[in-house]
């Protein structure tokens, strides 16, 4: 029985040390002139308790983005984003419509340009010609301007570039090695998202490598002015905190660029609105699915 087992342990060892891989570099690898496109979902069910009654809403947004390599440069690289699509389905909200005074945003959008650079990192550190976008979605009203600028805000628009360009480790890795990233994101005058996600690599096959994303997620309020209330209402009090943040990548060794990304969050907290001296009180659940899909050949077209 003995030299059965010996041989037996020998063989494991072998089939075990030819399977254990190397570490990989997981690294971006784009050119001038590059171009490729993302197509996000988000799938959020928000649930609001206000006066001892809930109020459910859903609300599903999908938008596709061309990304062009215009320079790389001394560590830097810009890019250029442009807006090919962008649809919202909102239902549930109380008298029916859509989010208020950005019914027509999906219109408006289509063909907006706006340059971004990023560092070495892949995080964004300078927006290029956003004056000019909001130009492309306001024109000369002044009204929707105010609440364009809240809704897309320089930090929203980008965070909106930065998500295609998802986080890579400093060096080489090994399966079971991880890196972190610590995001904050503008939450439409609410006030900031503080994101700290950290990435494990799971798995490398066929030259892709799966990763695994956990994350933690707080608020910083904001100060209260939120696009589409009324005059003269304010959020006076919001504090919310992500109770599930989970999610995967996969990463294209060969091409040098993400493949796709799935994130589900799940955050709770409350809300204090304020008007004419009387106070709204609600608690908030709020359930988020969201993708992104990076592809040679533009979604629309398919």
């Amino acid at each position: 029985m003995r030299p059965v087992l010996a041989l037996a342990l020998a063989a494991a060892f072998v089939v075990t040390a030819g399977t254990a891989q190397e570490p990989v570099a997981i690294k971006w690898s784009l050119k001038e002139g590059q171009t490729f496109y993302a197509k996000g979902v988000a799938d959020m069910d928000m649930s609001m308790a206000v006066f001892g009654q809930n109020v459910d809403m859903k609300i599903t947004s999908t938008s596709v983005q061309r990304f062009k390599i215009t320079a790389i440069k001394d560590g830097a690289t810009t890019v250029e984003m442009t807006f090919l699509d962008m649809t919202t389905e909102v239902k549930g909200i109380p008298g029916g419509g859509g989010l208020p005074g950005l019914g027509d945003v999906g219109d408006k959008i289509k063909g907006a340009k706006i340059g971004a650079v990023l560092d070495e990192k892949m995080e964004v550190t300078k927006l290029i010609g956003y004056e000019k976008f909001l130009d492309k979605l306001a024109g000369d009203d002044d009204a929707k301007r105010e609440l364009f600028a809240a809704q897309f805000s320089e930090g929203v628009v980008g965070q909106m570039v930065s998500q295609v360009f998802a986080s890579t480790p400093p060096g080489a890795v090994k399966v079971g090695d991880t890196w972190s990233r610590t995001t904050k994101v503008p939450a439409a005058g609410l006030g900031d998202a503080v994101v700290k996600e950290k990435f494990t690599l799971e798995s490398v096959s066929n030259q892709v490598a799966k990763i695994g994303v956990t994350g933690e997620m707080s608020f910083k309020q904001g100060k209260g002015g939120v696009p589409g209330l009324p005059p003269g209402f304010k959020v006076s009090k919001f504090a919310m905190k992500a109770d599930q943040y989970k999610g995967n990548q996969t990463f294209d060794l060969t091409a040098g660029r993400l493949r796709d990304s799935a994130v589900d969050m799940g955050m709770k907290g409350s809300m204090e609105i304020s008007a004419n001296g009387m106070d709204l009180a609600m608690t908030i659940r709020v359930k988020v699915k969201q993708s992104v899909k990076v592809t040679d050949k533009n979604p629309v077209d398919e």
